[in-house]
């Protein structure tokens, strides 16, 4: 760079440029109330480490608010900030969390609501104001009849305008039901929502919060077409009728299963470990790709981007076990498809063949036992290993596929079978399935150490300063 844009007055005084999206008050977040719903929290568990959570967009209010926490004189409490988190930070950081040996998280700002294993959690959400007049105006202008059945949900930061507007709402129309917070442990109907009554299939749907990722998450959930979307952040906030599936989008995800169907290499992209249920997932997509005779690599990444991914040249595609709010699925930088544990499902279990995507989730805890899309993992087996079974062809490549477990000359039952057996080939030969003999067969596997062979080199004094320009580099301007 030249001095145009840089100086030596300036390096350190640069600053970091701060959208206004995430600008957020402290009396968004923060408040007596919510300060004494902390400290009945803590004393209700006893806890005496305690993990806060913070966004970047509020991580300068940490200081005020582990001040006003300590300053309630709770006996042998300890307070720790937990600020770069290993995952997103909508997440909960139960990893984070442990180094400190804290046994309780708040956490505060947006949350993906994600079931959490093994530690206490209280959610301090983001508190943002609703105009209620205006939302009643346009509801009564879009709904003439009062008794339109009608469900409403809503993003986490309007929970608490929603719950004073709740009553009003309900007198206004009838027939609507409003969606709550599953908390504490609640068994939820849909995704993390609570119903009090069934959703009518053929009523409506309202989202209270702007386009974004939990929007998608519950339309997508509920199996809907059309969703009604108000957006209290616009200047003039409208009804917008949006479609939970668009087209192009539709066609970029079944180009992704496809690419999985022709996988002979699946990597396994475990980006929590906090999630309650997540090795029971990784274990499911395992004996899936077994059963298809698919090698898997498991790969535990924290944070996702394609510059990790593209270590890994040999896999033909990814599977992320993770954050259903992660927004890396449509990225176009990954050189590999990466996609979702729903989407390897359809690629993988027979059971989901020929099926279209009138159903969807994000949500990886739908597809285990007592989940809304949960199949049995044996039944899928054995119709991956049916010879009767036609065989398909890759509408990328053009080959067939499903003749891996073809035999010729076996007689075997099909019922002993299991999708941990070895897969048989023609003329009964055995088809030997190893991650690890890829990786004998490259011809460059890494860096050699060369222990005993080569002299230690001379410790020398390395760079000091900012990388824009060194101590020991001379002015050049």
């Amino acid at each position: 760079m030249s001095s145009a844009f840089y100086s030596d007055e300036n390096i350190n005084q640069t600053p970091f440029p701060v959208s206004s999206e995430n600008h957020v008050e402290l009396y968004d977040i923060w408040n007596s109330k919510q300060k004494q719903r902390c400290l009945r929290w803590i004393e209700k568990h006893n806890l005496k480490r305690v993990a806060l959570q913070f966004p970047d967009s509020i991580l300068h209010y940490s200081v005020q608010i582990v001040e006003e926490l300590q300053s309630a004189l709770i006996e042998d409490l300890r307070i720790f900030v937990l600020a770069d988190t290993s995952y997103g930070s909508c997440c909960v950081d139960e990893v984070a969390a442990a180094h400190a040996n804290a046994d309780g998280v708040v956490h505060f700002g947006h949350a993906c609501l994600s079931m959490v294993a093994s530690i206490p959690v209280l959610y301090v959400f983001f508190q943002f104001t609703l105009n209620e007049g205006q939302l009643f105006a346009t509801l009564s202008r879009e709904f003439v009849s009062a008794d339109v059945p009608l469900t409403c949900f809503y993003e986490v930061c309007y929970a608490n305008a929603m719950e004073k507007s709740r009553d009003t709402l309900v007198d206004r129309f009838p027939n609507m039901t409003i969606a709550s917070l599953a908390e504490n442990d609640e068994k939820a109907d849909i995704l993390y929502w609570k119903l009090d009554a069934p959703r009518d299939s053929n009523g409506l749907v309202l989202y209270i919060g702007r386009d974004n990722l939990s929007f998608f998450n519950t339309a997508v959930s509920l199996e809907v077409s059309q969703c009604y979307l108000y957006d209290p952040t616009k200047t003039d906030p409208q009804l917008e009728r949006t479609d939970a599936f668009g087209a192009k989008w539709l066609r970029r995800r079944y180009y992704a299963i496809e690419r999985c169907m022709d996988a002979r290499s699946i990597g396994i992209v475990v980006a929590t470990l906090s999630t309650k249920g997540y090795l029971e997932i990784v274990s499911r997509v395992q004996q899936l790709a077994k059963s298809r005779g698919v090698r898997t690599y498991l790969i535990s990444i924290g944070k996702v981007n394609p510059e990790k991914l593209a270590n890994f040249i040999d896999i033909d595609c990814f599977v992320l076990v993770g954050c259903p709010e992660n927004d890396i699925f449509t990225s176009r930088d990954f050189f590999r498809p990466l996609l979702s544990v729903f989407e390897a499902e359809m690629a993988l279990n027979r059971a989901w063949k020929d099926k279209l995507l009138t159903c969807y989730t994000t949500n990886f805890p739908d597809l285990l036992p007592n989940g809304r899309l949960y199949s049995d993992i044996e039944e899928a087996t054995l119709k991956a290993e049916d010879v009767n079974d036609p065989a398909d062809v890759s509408l990328i490549t053009g080959r067939a596929r499903n003749v891996l477990h073809r035999n010729v000359g076996n007689d075997e039952s099909l019922e002993n079978r299991t999708c941990t057996d070895v897969a048989s080939k023609r003329r009964n030969e055995l088809a030997q399935i190893s991650s690890a003999d890829q990786f004998t067969i490259r011809s460059w596997q890494g860096l050699e150490q060369n222990l005993g062979h080569d002299s230690p080199a001379r410790v020398q004094m390395g760079r000091s300063g900012l990388a824009i320009k060194y101590e020991n580099e001379q002015n050049n301007t």
